[in-house]
């Protein structure tokens, strides 16, 4: 299938690693980006001719010989660059999060419904190796049901003269839609309410808040605490965070690339940590950006929604705003049945 990239500084440079990866499967109609010194750069490193290149997305889709678009702006230009496409009769493929409001991702998914065209979200962390596997334990039910849980997540990342770094709440805005995502597809449990705490340590290279936690109340009644910080003094995890879920008959632990389980009926005989069995990672051949493009590609072949559907994503998004809200607020949030 064939794709039009736009944007491709920055993150983009990502998935133009992933479509090298696809070769053969995917391939590049043509790419987009305003800075003419970006375009050119790498449209030679992927080999894209200068008659493919465009400044301009009107004249990249009058242009138009591409199968979807794949949106990688910045957040606060999805919904003109992605309804643009959708009414060129383009599926879009978006960078996430969905869009850079609330009321900008229900205006995308409204445009989507209208255009009768798929619209999706690259939740890319769903697919790896390490998370599939800890969903498959949690869904075939061998520990029963989840209780609570407990996600942390410290990684440092250097975004200095990024957007990224002017963002407001640039913790729960950009980064922690892929972890309550998540939250959500590891768990199976969609949450009712939040209750959140943001701050910024002084050394924090963003404008924004760089630290949280929050608190979900899932559908369930379990509970689930996220503590993050997207600028601490230790790189104590990694981007798939660390997590602890405690079940009936049991507990998983995800810890990099590491799954394990510790089994036992008795809630009075807790196991210790050493007597954890670790679980064999699932193999999904490609992975992150080429596994998510992927799946969107055979979700169009198919007539069928992607797993990532931006319908779907309005919940992990909704998640977002509310955790945002009551950070502002200092309350409880509840979250709608989106």
């Amino acid at each position: 299938m064939r794709v039009l990239q736009i944007g491709v500084g920055g993150f983009g440079a990502v998935w133009l690693d992933a479509l090298a990866e696809l070769r053969g499967e995917a391939g590049l109609d043509g790419l987009v980006d305003v800075a003419p010194g970006t375009l050119a750069a790498a449209a030679a490193r992927a080999g894209v001719p200068e008659d493919r290149c465009f400044t301009d997305v009107d004249a990249a889709l009058a242009a138009n010989g591409a199968d979807l678009a794949l949106v990688v702006v910045p957040p606060e230009a999805h919904r003109p660059v992605a309804v643009r496409c959708l009414e060129a009769g383009l599926p879009v493929l978006v960078e996430k999060p969905l869009a850079g409001s609330r009321d900008d991702s229900f205006a995308l998914v409204a445009a989507a419904d209208r255009s009768g065209l798929e619209l999706a979200v690259s939740q890319n962390y769903r697919y790896r190796p390490v998370i599939e596997t800890a969903r498959r334990v949690l869904a075939s039910g061998r520990l029963g049901a989840i209780g609570q849980a407990r996600i942390e997540f410290r990684h440092h990342h250097d975004f200095r003269g990024t957007f990224r770094q002017r963002m407001d709440d640039p913790l729960l805005l950009d980064m922690a839609v892929h972890h309550f995502d998540l939250i959500r597809f590891v768990t199976g449990l969609e949450p009712r309410a939040v209750a959140a705490h943001s701050w910024n340590p002084p050394w924090s290279q963003f404008a924004g808040d760089a630290s949280a936690v929050c608190v979900f109340a899932m559908d369930t009644g379990a509970r689930v605490v996220y503590e993050a910080s997207w600028h601490p003094r230790v790189q104590d995890t990694d981007w798939n965070c660390r997590w602890l879920v405690e079940c009936e008959r049991g507990y998983l632990t995800l810890d990099r690339d590491r799954v394990a389980v510790g089994e036992r009926a008795d809630p009075h005989a807790v196991p210790e940590p050493a007597e954890a069995d670790e679980v064999p990672l699932v193999d999904l051949g490609h992975r992150d950006q080429a596994a998510m493009l992927i799946d969107f590609m055979r979700a169009l072949r198919a007539g069928e929604a992607a797993p990532t559907t931006a319908a779907d994503n309005l919940r992990s998004l909704e998640m977002v705003f509310a955790a945002v809200e009551s950070a502002h607020q200092g309350r409880e949030i509840p979250l709608s049945r989106t």
